[in-house]
């Protein structure tokens, strides 16, 4: 049965929501922890592969010296070639954005809070959304833009394939082992709104915001609109 593969950089950033929304669609999902050792497949039939996520992480997209870096670059080009949908999240949708030959940057401040961005399409919620990331990608040449905000792209399609620059999949345990692990730790004013006691319903809403992105980015419904 084809599956969905989850490509995992850090230990602390899992596939969070997503594994209870490929259960509910039937797909078996399989996890590649690059952070402890396991390795990328070297061949992708895509009869194998229903689809692909890369997750985020505390590395820089643009870091050549990172070891399995060029490994997933190459992964993305094949999957691009054989139009395997990937959705490449934070850091993956870095990756996703440098394939398609985005320029990557470091933000003058980083983006860490609720965000919520000018949606343009109805598969894709204005937010909230909980973000988390420092780096960020220019729209690549021929992609579709579906999200943007003050500080920059927020989403874009290109093809059956979709980058974000928010964190669908996140949990609010996922964020505070963020913060626990953050050396040092983001301003309060940033992590805090994220954080507070009230903020159950943005999260309860982020969860089905969640959900319906998902499935319209596996059923190719993300386009403008």
């Amino acid at each position: 049965m084809p599956e969905l593969l989850v490509v995992e950089h850090d230990r602390d950033a899992p596939a969070g929501l997503l594994t209870g929304w490929a259960r509910t669609r039937g797909l078996p999902l399989r996890t590649i922890r690059l952070h402890a050792g396991q390795q990328l497949p070297a061949a992708l039939p895509p009869a194998d592969c229903a689809a692909v996520v890369l997750l985020g992480s505390e590395q820089t997209a643009y870091d050549d010296q990172l070891p399995w870096l060029a490994a997933e670059l190459s992964l993305v080009s094949r999957l691009l070639a054989a139009d395997v949908p990937v959705l490449g999240i934070c850091f993956g949708g870095q990756v996703l954005a440098r394939v398609l030959g985005a320029r990557l940057f470091r933000l003058t401040a980083p983006e860490i809070g609720w965000l919520w961005a000018a949606s343009r399409c109805t598969g894709l919620a204005p937010g909230p959304w909980p973000s988390w990331h420092r780096d960020a990608f220019e729209l690549p040449p021929g992609a579709v833009l579906l999200a943007a905000n003050q500080v920059g792209v927020q989403a874009f399609s290109f093809g059956r394939h979709v980058g974000v620059q928010f964190h669908p999949e996140a949990t609010l345990p996922i964020v505070a082992s963020w913060l626990a692990g953050s050396d040092p730790p983001p301003p309060a004013e940033l992590a805090g709104p994220l954080l507070a006691c009230d903020t159950g319903p943005l999260w309860q809403q982020a969860a089905a915001n969640a959900g319906h992105f998902f499935s319209a980015w596996l059923d190719g419904r993300l386009a403008p609109g």
